[in-house]
């Protein structure tokens, strides 16, 4: 299974993506002048990103190039009732009601990047710490909130599904983020 996302906007500038490094938030980079066009993502990361990682309320992780930044994302542990999740959750968890996750939040990249393939970097990355979380306690799926329908549907090509049809709330179970990762030469 692969993922079918890509970013074919040819009228955006090429940008060596081996220059991009991802990495924990650093308070000391300015995050004011950030901006990806989403009023909510974009007041997350000026106002309040700094404050909840370092309450660790969440783990932001940063894409920087040339010591800017140009993308983040933040991931936060969180549980699901298994009837709210599929059928395979309900066997696994329907004894403890409760199914572990780790939920993929406020995902962003700045104006000036977007479609260069940042935003591609930040999910692989995000699938490969919500595996390196389930090396270490148990977890069934990265989770997610799209901010609207078409950005349910490029989920969808990450082979995220809703957790109801039509919904926002969407999961990505972690048997399909390893065929993925592992197929794209990252496993």
């Amino acid at each position: 299974m692969s993922f079918a996302v890509s970013s074919d906007d040819s009228s955006k500038k090429h940008l060596d993506l081996s220059s991009v490094t991802i990495k924990p938030l650093d308070p000391k980079i300015g995050r004011a002048a950030f901006c990806c066009g989403n009023e909510r993502i974009d007041n997350f990361f000026r106002n309040n990103a700094r404050r909840q990682h370092e309450a660790n309320r969440v783990r932001v992780y940063v894409a920087y190039l040339d010591g800017r930044a140009v993308g983040y994302y933040y991931l936060v542990a969180s549980t699901h009732p298994p009837e709210t999740v599929s059928k395979e959750a309900i066997e696994k968890f329907g004894r403890v009601n409760s199914t572990p996750c780790v939920y993929l939040g406020m995902i962003g990249v700045n104006g000036d990047h977007q479609g260069s393939g940042v935003g591609r970097l930040l999910m692989l990355h995000a699938m490969k710490k919500t595996l390196e979380v389930a090396d270490l306690v148990g977890i069934y799926a990265l989770t997610l909130t799209a901010i609207d329908q078409s950005t349910a549907e490029r989920y969808k090509r990450w082979n995220f599904v809703p957790f109801s049809e039509g919904e926002l709330d969407m999961f990505v179970p972690l048997t399909t983020i390893k065929q993925a990762l592992t197929d794209a030469g990252i496993l």
